[in-house]
């Protein structure tokens, strides 16, 4: 009699404690949906500016009617099919590569797209003929984002020279910091190019405008995450406690009673910029805000942004240039078209003359301009081939070129690269 009393009170136990354990689930999943629309309803998730008004996405029905005159062709699935990329994945030694190949995109060893016909043993062919070759560096505008393999920039310098090799180590996301990293890295497999051509401009910009810390410290946060997981970068050794709390962060309610606890963080954070020790979660927040934020912090502070890109390129080329001596390459520095100032760019809204976005760039471009054709800054200006030929069917989305604008922009390049050569002489 006792033990029935004894089960029939544990019994009752054990539904009020699933009831109560039932409802404080339900009511932190309610708090957790309520947390989630609080924030998107502040762009806590969001880039500043909206940028997607900004901009006329190429998979969108606009975007694709444009690609549509931009390759002369209504084959939808194929225009589909080009703007799909093999985007990045993890390097064991630099900050990240080329994904694997997928159709009208081969990437092959060392992260090069290859032209039709190659395969890795013609590559490796090339690579073992020293000083038969130009290496070309630069992010996805190189690289050939949105065309197929024989329409990248790369590919057009191949059919304009004869004489020489070019070699496609562009990388989607990849600035000149990255650039230069992997050219030492190839320097040191004792790979030895003829010449090395650096295509930069872009994403400089918002590499630098998107970090607090040093120039030569910057980060490119496409780097710090791909296919590695937040956890052990940001918490550090992966014990039960730091797990822990990478699972409470993963949570919106964490978000928002931070937000009331430590109050709305400024949208100008700006700080004289710091050295690169990373002590945690702060830094990564920090680094984060500044990716996301980047426009509000820099709006006011164009021509810091400006100083810190020129002071860097001046740096990097002096440095190539002493490498380039040692290990008996010439360098070459190219300052490339920049689709966002372009006008008339159909990928372009009509609300994007009036964003921060164009400020910035306006305000960098305008500085870096000056400083080549003052002779203090020794790249090549091709900043306005495309602009100077015709917009139009240049562009397959707001930033890459069309075959039509890398082959104008591949003339440009050769023109330019030999008047630089023959100076030298």
């Amino acid at each position: 009699m006792q033990a029935s009393v004894i089960v029939k009170k544990l019994s009752k136990y054990i539904k009020d404690a699933w009831i109560i354990i039932s409802i404080s689930i339900l009511l932190f999943l309610l708090l957790n949906v309520g947390a989630h629309y609080y924030l998107d309803q502040y762009k806590y998730y969001r880039f500043p500016d909206d940028g997607a008004s900004l901009f006329v996405s190429s998979h969108s029905n606009q975007g694709m009617e444009i690609l549509k005159g931009v390759f002369n062709s209504d084959d939808e699935a194929l225009l589909e099919a080009y703007t799909r990329t093999p985007g990045i994945r993890p390097h064991s030694v630099l900050h990240f590569t080329a994904g694997a190949s997928i159709p009208y995109y081969t990437v092959g060893i060392e992260g090069i797209r290859y032209l039709s016909g190659w395969s890795d043993e013609t590559v490796r062919d090339l690579l073992s003929q020293k000083e038969q070759h130009v290496f070309v560096f630069g992010g996805s505008t190189t690289f050939g984002h949105g065309v197929p393999d024989d329409d990248t920039v790369v590919a057009y310098l191949n059919r304009l020279d004869s004489d020489n090799t070019y070699l496609n180590f562009g990388i989607q996301a990849y600035d000149s910091i990255r650039e230069i990293d992997k050219l030492l890295y190839l320097l040191r497999k004792g790979l030895r190019p003829k010449q090395v051509m650096f295509i930069d401009g872009l994403n400089d910009v918002t590499t630098f405008a998107r970090s607090p810390y040093e120039i030569h410290d910057t980060p490119r946060a496409q780097g710090l995450v791909v296919d590695r997981g937040e956890v052990p970068l940001i918490y550090g050794y992966p014990t039960v406690q730091n797990m822990l709390h990478g699972l409470a962060y993963s949570f919106p309610i964490t978000h928002v009673i931070k937000k009331w606890i430590e109050g709305q963080r400024s949208l100008d954070p700006y700080h004289e910029r710091k050295s690169a020790n990373i002590h945690g979660m702060e830094d990564w927040q920090e680094l984060m805000l500044y990716h996301t934020k980047w426009p509000s912090i820099y709006i006011n502070r164009a021509d810091d942004l400006a100083e810190d890109v020129v002071q860097y390129y001046k740096e990097a080329i002096a440095f190539v240039s002493i490498l380039g001596k040692a290990f008996g390459f010439a360098p070459h520095f190219i300052y490339q078209p920049i689709g966002l100032l372009e006008s008339n760019q159909a990928f372009l809204t009509e609300k994007f003359p009036e964003s921060d976005y164009l400020a910035i760039y306006r305000a960098v471009d305008a500085r870096i301009r000056d400083e080549i054709k003052s002779g203090g800054l020794l790249m090549l200006d091709c900043s306005r081939s495309i602009s100077d030929y015709g917009v139009e069917n240049s562009y397959v989305d707001a930033t890459h070129y069309s075959p039509e604008g890398n082959s104008v922009f591949a003339k440009c390049i050769i023109d330019k690269t030999d008047k630089e050569v023959l100076s030298a002489r």
